[in-house]
């Protein structure tokens, strides 16, 4: 995946806009800890500023995951945007830079693309805010049903279940 920049590089302030919408890229399937579902949509903006190209993205991919709570497969569509600078300059992009290199009249998103999806993924992602889990004790996914297990007091609060209070008579 990549945008042409050779008009955008001709004039400092000048800018160009770009809608994307085909496969994700090699890169970013492999990086994904989830299968993919869809097209990859984003809008990307490139402007010149003078010495760099900043990069603008924003997209929304969506990947297959199981709910951390009940444990039921659904699709989560993941938002994802990014603000990266660009200098045409030979070689490798350096890590502990904090630019991308280019050479041409190309940026090549791939790499960008990746790891930002793949940050913007919950470490915990959930079907719904309303998500009931499953019940600890039997596994049954409350979600579909309710079961009739007693909730078991962990043993490590009988003692505080001891403890008697004195009775306050004091106003307040």
């Amino acid at each position: 995946m990549h945008i042409r920049v050779s008009d955008v590089k001709k004039w400092v302030g000048r800018q160009e806009t770009k809608h994307f919408t085909e496969e994700w890229p090699e890169l970013v399937q492999e990086r994904s800890p989830y299968p993919m579902r869809g097209a990859a949509e984003m809008d990307v903006t490139v402007r010149n500023v003078g010495r760099a190209l900043i990069v603008e993205l924003e997209g929304l991919g969506q990947v297959e995951v199981l709910c951390s709570r009940c444990l039921e497969p659904f699709v989560l569509a993941v938002p994802f945007s990014l603000t990266e600078e660009f200098r045409e300059e030979p070689g490798m992009s350096d890590p502990n830079e904090d630019f991308f290199r280019f050479q041409g009249d190309k940026v090549f998103l791939d790499e960008i693309v990746a790891d930002t999806f793949g940050a913007s993924i919950p470490y915990a992602p959930v079907c719904g805010d309303d998500c009931h889990g499953l019940c600890p004790t039997c596994g049954t996914n409350l979600n579909r049903g309710s079961c009739h297990c007693d909730n078991p007091l962990d043993p490590r609060w009988t003692a505080l279940s001891r403890l008697k209070f004195p009775e306050d008579n004091s106003s307040s």
